[in-house]
């Protein structure tokens, strides 16, 4: 887990760059189509940085973190994490200098938004817009940036060109000139450069096996060069959104190939829109189906060994909705439950790994419910405290389990004790057994531990149920052909 103030102190200094112009219709984009995307505080971070800028100034002077917090009015470690999100969406370049006193200096750049035509027709964003607004208001909001097109049938134009207005210079002219301290004039100097407008920002997807890609298409079918550099972005972008395994991608990209050995990057997105409809309807692709990042997976190319290891790999490699469809008995899952889990990950910034353990922990805690305002709770507390990896959410899980009770003891009244138990033992059986796994939840001793035994209860309960759970997963994967 990094904190932040390994990478950051307020004493560090700043100051903020920007080589492209930000217009006013780049200003509104921020407003109505990056924001609800970035949330308000990474919106106001990046407006207050732009600030520092004065007019007609591209390089601002220096100033500490500290100023940034008193601006902004929340804590260094707020603003640490809202310039991730600026920088993971494109919008902020962030640099680091040692200095020689010991101390670190930052330089931000500031990067112009897309224009709306270009986040409109960008795979991730657009979908993205469309999961957090909704059908209307998407489609209100991109009506506003909307041109009717112009019919050039029924007009004839009259547009004159360059070289019917001006005329050029003559030969002899123009060498006296390249020659002369006028053409010294127009080289530009190594160190600078001259200010841009709206270059469009790049994703940069890193998950993506295209090695198992290209193993996977035919030679004859598909030609080396087809996957060139426009075609591997758009590829990457396709499969994050969309979840498509290489294998799957393969598929499609043959589906999509013209018949001149090129490829049609608009085929490409309808073949790819096709595919997700016959596998997951007409619903938009949501950030539910997200897996845990292989950077923070602690089973990755491990084979399990214990409990312990098949419950967090099997969390770590399942996506959440597809642990609800699985705890649904395959069931669709309401929507109500889908907005939960895009809840924790949008909101909370939770990774999907440890949205699967809240999940699970309070669906066995709760009796198979889910209460939003319970989770809420959970997650804002876990969204605090940096979780990361999956055996951190047990732990904390496995932490909230023995407080409950805790609290459930101390109101228990003292009388039936037998029937208490029998009650507390049914509970725990409905548990995951990694959250009763540890000793201080092991509270049958004496003459208790008897008549448990004497109840019969089957210690592999909970690990059958896990047993089913990825047997259910890999049934599931080769019935939709990923097996």
């Amino acid at each position: 887990m990094t904190w932040h103030w390994k990478e950051l102190l307020p004493v560090d200094r700043f100051s903020v760059r920007t080589s492209n112009h930000i217009t006013d219709i780049d200003r509104i984009t921020l407003t109505l189509l990056y924001q609800p995307l970035t949330g308000a505080m990474a919106h106001s971070l990046y407006v207050t940085m732009l600030s520092q800028l004065e007019h007609d100034q591209y390089w601002s002077s220096e100033q500490t973190h500290r100023q940034l917090m008193l601006l902004l009015g929340v804590p260094l470690e707020v603003i640490y994490e809202e310039r991730k999100k600026l920088e993971g969406i494109g919008l902020l370049k962030t640099f680091k200098r040692k200095d020689e006193s010991g101390g670190a200096s930052y330089l931000y750049e500031l990067q112009a938004p897309m224009t709306p035509k270009e986040f409109f027709e960008n795979d991730v964003l657009s979908v993205y817009l469309f999961n957090r607004l909704g059908k209307t208001h998407y489609r209100q909001l991109r009506e506003r940036f909307t041109l009717d097109k112009l019919d050039l049938e029924q007009y004839q134009e009259m547009t004159y060109a360059f070289d019917e207005v001006y005329v050029s210079l003559h030969h002899s002219e123009m060498v006296s000139n390249l020659q002369s301290e006028t053409g010294n004039a127009l080289k530009m100097e190594r160190d600078q450069e001259l200010i841009r407008t709206n270059d469009p920002n790049e994703f940069i997807f890193q998950q993506f096996d295209f090695d198992l890609l290209e193993k996977s298409l035919s030679t004859f079918i598909v030609p080396a060069d087809v996957l060139t550099v426009d075609v591997r972005k758009t590829i990457s972008r396709l499969a994050f959104v969309y979840k498509i395994e290489p294998l799957e991608m393969s598929s499609i990209v043959q589906q999509a190939l013209l018949h001149d050995d090129k490829l049609d990057l608009n085929e490409l997105r309808k073949k790819t829109q096709e595919w997700y409809k016959v596998e997951h309807g007409n619903e938009p692709p949501g950030l539910g189906l997200q897996k845990q990042p292989v950077k923070y997976q602690t089973m990755i190319g491990k084979e399990p060994e214990t409990e312990e290891e098949r419950t967090v790999k099997f969390y770590e490699t399942t996506a959440p909705l597809t642990l609800l469809e699985i705890r649904s008995e395959g069931s669709k899952v309401p929507v109500a439950d889908v907005k939960i889990i895009e809840s924790l990950l949008i909101d909370h910034q939770l990774l999907p790994g440890v949205a699967n353990v809240l999940l699970e922990f309070m669906l066995y805690s709760q009796d198979m419910k889910l209460s939003k305002a319970l989770i809420d709770k959970i997650a804002g507390h876990w969204s605090r405290k940096k979780v990361k990896t999956v055996k951190e959410a047990m732990q904390l899980a496995q932490q909230e389990q023995r407080k409950s009770k805790e609290i459930a003891n101390k109101g228990k009244a003292p009388s039936k004790k037998g029937t208490g138990l029998r009650k507390q033992q049914q509970k725990r059986d409905k548990l995951p057994k990694w959250l009763v796994a540890d000793k201080e939840n092991n509270i049958v001793e004496g003459p208790s531990q008897k008549q448990a035994e004497s109840q019969k209860i089957d210690p592999n309960h909970t690990e059958k149920s896990f047993e089913q759970m990825l047997e259910e997963l890999r049934k599931s994967k080769v019935e939709k052909g990923e097996g």
